[in-house]
């Protein structure tokens, strides 16, 4: 499991190894080196070995006929252990709603462009007839709505959210639809793959008067 947070929203990856572990290992890597990282190897294809000290990280991108590592990168680990942020993942939920991930993603970009100064976006969710009205606004450029139809579970709830925090979640999952998940309108929300169990992304709602 790959995760990270920074106290507004928090992401999980699953990567799944071809050889079994014989003991679980928990490595802090500093966010400079996890960019590093993205930049490095996040467009190539193929395997990466990865080893590992109490104190240092290397990654090595192997050439595909020879054993000789193509690309290799070193970082030092930060000292201590990191946080049960399973603590923090919500287990119960009060509306549940599942959409076409590409519709959401594209009309939260447009809602983003009415968008204020806090970069709130307003999602008001109607289980009775399955849709979710999208609504932003802007002193200066105006109001925007527009409405997604899904399946939704669970009660009424108006809930926003920052339209960044939100686009970089939905852009992580791979599946034709997502689901997302609400605990209350000031609680932490949920969202993740529909057919998948690789990925979940919490993040904050935006508290409104």
């Amino acid at each position: 499991k790959i995760v990270a947070t920074d106290s507004f929203r928090l992401a999980e990856r699953k990567i799944f190894l071809k050889t079994n572990l014989s003991k679980e290992y928990s490595l802090i890597l500093p966010q400079t080196a996890c960019r590093e990282i993205v930049s490095i190897f996040g467009d190539k294809k193929g395997e990466l070995k990865i080893y590992f000290s109490p104190n240092q990280i290397w990654i090595e991108r192997m050439m595909a006929e020879i054993s000789h590592p193509q690309l290799q990168f070193t970082s030092r680990l930060i000292e201590g252990e990191y946080p049960n942020y399973q603590e923090i993942i919500p287990k119960k939920f009060e509306t549940e709603l599942t959409f076409p991930k590409e519709e959401f993603l594209n009309q939260i970009k447009t809602a983003s462009l009415f968008s204020g100064k806090i970069s709130e976006v307003r999602l008001k969710i109607d289980p009775k007839n399955g849709v979710v009205e999208i609504l932003s606004q802007s002193p200066d450029l105006g109001e925007y709505n527009s409405f997604l139809k899904g399946k939704i579970e669970g009660k009424e709830v108006s809930i926003s959210f920052n339209h960044r925090f939100l686009i970089d979640g939905i852009s992580e999952i791979k599946t034709k639809e997502l689901l997302l998940e609400i605990t209350n309108e000031e609680g932490p929300a949920i969202l993740k793959p529909t057919d998948l169990e690789d990925y979940l992304y919490v993040i904050m709602p935006i508290k409104t008067p």
